[in-house]
């Protein structure tokens, strides 16, 4: 999916309207050495969305190792000419990627879209449908398992001092949803951004949850 550029955070109006006066752009060079762009208006937090969000990703050729590597060359230290971009390429080459988490967490709190693609992989969405296990909004009351993926776990304490845990959690029809998780282990853990299959119990008032996470929970990617 390829999101409108008014759909990312912290681009500005100016921003945006420095980049659609002078489109298209075939190379990053194109993007930040251009005679007819004003940069005080397209300026280094406007460049860090751009490449954070993923909105340079269909112009970085293969002087770019990874989108870490791109973001380092022209915004960690924005070049003032072709030469300083030229020592980027070199200084920033062994610096490691941003991790799974942070490229996760970057297009979900710049565009709002939940990157699916990097947390199912194919062989996992055929299991799935192989399966015929459904995603957590089209909860089957009769079989009782659907997949999801957390993404966020709030540590909560019963009246009487028994630890239980609200997970929040979402599926490919980006529904968000939350999951009761009974009786909490201190050996229990549950991974965020991973793909889960649960046995749930569902109540039309209380919603979905279990009472044990490590018998009904599994991980599948």
């Amino acid at each position: 999916m390829i999101q409108p550029l008014t759909s990312i955070k912290g681009l500005g109006d100016k921003a945006m309207e420095q980049i659609l006066n002078n489109r298209p752009f075939k190379t990053i060079d194109e993007l930040i050495f251009n005679k007819e762009i004003s940069y005080s208006k397209l300026n280094k937090k406007a460049l860090d969305v751009l490449v954070r969000s993923g909105a340079c990703d269909s112009i970085a050729d293969d002087r770019f190792k990874d989108k870490k590597h791109l973001w380092n060359c022209i915004v960690n230290k924005r070049p003032k000419n072709k030469k300083k971009f030229e020592e980027n390429l070199v200084e920033f080459k062994s610096e490691d990627d941003f991790t799974d988490e942070e490229k996760i967490e970057n297009i979900v709190s710049l565009t709002g879209v939940f990157p699916f693609e990097l947390v199912l992989d194919s062989k996992v969405k055929e299991r799935l449908e192989y399966l015929k296990v459904p995603p957590l909004s089209e909860f089957d009351e009769d079989l009782m398992l659907a997949w999801f993926i957390p993404r966020e776990i709030i540590p909560k304490k019963t009246r009487n001092g028994r630890a239980f845990w609200i997970v929040n959690v979402i599926d490919s029809n980006c529904q968000v949803s939350n999951v009761k998780c009974w009786n909490v282990r201190d050996d229990d853990r549950i991974f965020t951004n991973r793909p889960y299959v649960g046995r749930l119990d569902y109540d039309p008032q209380w919603g979905f949850s279990t009472r044990s996470i490590k018998h009904n929970f599994k991980l599948v990617g």
